[in-house]
């Protein structure tokens, strides 16, 4: 059959203006837009509109799919002598419905991307890929099961299963269901990407349990042969990526600071923001130079190699040590309070818990030292809604009160009794 006969007799053509509207309204005016934040990073874009496109592309191909089996077996193709093989005849009839899956997924991302006017990267094309493959391992599916069933009965229970199976993994308790879905659970943050580790699972899962029906497709001589390895592949394939995935939490393995970064030294430390970002960079230079030399001239110099933005570290932004301070700089430029920022991570209060009371005396003094007294203010009026630990400003004046030296020494006690407290 020509190309142009096949597409123009599938169901999938006549399906495709409808099929299609559904994600593109999701991407216009429901939760499948991408933040207006997302600085122009790419897989952050592609995973909004992604998320609600997986179920709906899995539900149109597993039943599109069942029908066009189902139209082939009341056509009495299996039952003609033909020179092409059934695996032709199926990928062949296949073909646009898995094009309609494909184009479910691809359209809403690769419009998303036009839109924030950002390129598409290995980490955003990596989940489209993911389910481009699990789109054809359910045309799979819904053919064998269009192969046996009425495919008035199978292609609309297909499309409910299918969708209801993948959209509400996500509510099921045990998190392991999410990993093996199909779906990609999570809708990125700046800086965030899918490891290896969160990709595979998907394609396993599914893939497993196709190519164990693909092999069951071979000749009736066969039978018993190919039922076995068939069960064999769905049982390694299924139990293998349980195995791989049943420690996961619910959210799946992510790598952070997936960006560029530029970095600019001033003296000894190099402060470093990303690439959509950098145009910030130079006030955050200045504001670390600042607050580092306040620092040394008040006798508790500070010396970290790097002074790191926490905007690409996602939701899992690690604590500051002694020679890298991890500082929201992008957050603060856009506030224009980048000194006030460093000088939190100056304070060296990088223990999980530390004691409240002393922790605000420490800061309240390092705000003294650095000139931002006010920006300390605003902060301490938002944590003190639920009642302040004690008299942070008695404190802050006994300390004042003393000597250079003496408040050094405080200083560099008080920090540690903080953490140890």
């Amino acid at each position: 059959m020509k190309l142009t006969t096949l597409f123009r007799t599938s169901p999938a053509v006549w399906a495709a203006p409808f099929v299609i509207a559904l994600p593109l309204l999701y991407y216009v005016g429901g939760p499948g837009h991408p933040p207006a934040d997302a600085y122009g990073f790419a897989p952050e874009i592609t995973s909004y509109p992604l998320r609600f496109s997986y179920p709906f592309a899995y539900a149109v191909v597993s039943a599109l799919a069942a029908w066009v089996s189902g139209s082939l077996r009341q056509a009495g193709v299996w039952d003609m002598n033909h020179a092409r093989s059934r695996y032709r005849i199926a990928a062949q009839a296949l073909l646009p419905v898995v094009a309609l899956g494909w184009t479910i997924l691809i359209l809403p991302s690769m419009t998303a991307l036009a839109v924030a006017g950002a390129w598409p990267d290995w980490d955003s094309v990596s989940p489209l890929l993911v389910g481009m493959i699990v789109c054809v391992a359910h045309a799979v599916i819904g053919f064998t099961v269009g192969r046996w069933a009425p495919k008035v009965i199978a292609a609309p229970i297909l499309a409910v299963v299918t969708w209801v199976a993948v959209a509400f993994t996500v509510t099921v308790d045990a998190p392991w269901v999410r990993h093996v879905s199909g779906a990609f659970p999570e809708q990125l943050m700046f800086g965030e990407a899918p490891a290896w580790g969160a990709l595979w699972p998907h394609v396993a899962f599914t893939g497993s349990i196709a190519v164990a029906l693909i092999v069951g497709w071979s000749p009736v001589r066969h039978r018993v042969a190919a039922g076995a390895v068939a069960l064999s592949v769905a049982v390694a394939g299924l139990a293998g990526t349980y195995e791989a995935v049943k420690d996961y939490d619910y959210t799946p393995p992510l790598k952070t600071y997936a960006v560029t970064m530029e970095c600019r030294h001033t003296g000894q430390t190099r402060v470093c923001m990303p690439d959509q970002t950098a145009n910030g960079l130079p006030q955050a230079v200045d504001a670390t130079r600042r607050v580092l030399a306040d620092l040394s001239r008040a006798g508790v110099p500070r010396r970290p190699k790097e002074v790191i933005d926490t905007l690409p570290a996602g939701r899992f932004s690690a604590a500051s040590t002694a020679s890298t301070w991890r500082v929201p700089l992008t957050v603060a430029g856009d506030r224009h309070d980048t000194a006030f920022a460093v000088t939190i991570a100056a304070a060296g209060m990088n223990c999980p818990r530390p004691d409240p009371l002393l922790r605000r005396v420490v800061i309240a003094w390092v705000a003294h030292i650095t000139g931002t007294t006010q920006s300390w203010e605003r902060l301490r009026s938002a944590i003190d809604r639920q009642g302040s630990p004690g008299d942070v400003d008695g404190m802050l004046r006994s300390v004042l009160s003393r000597s250079a030296k003496a408040q050094a020494a405080w200083f560099t006690s008080t920090s540690r009794k903080a953490c140890a407290v």
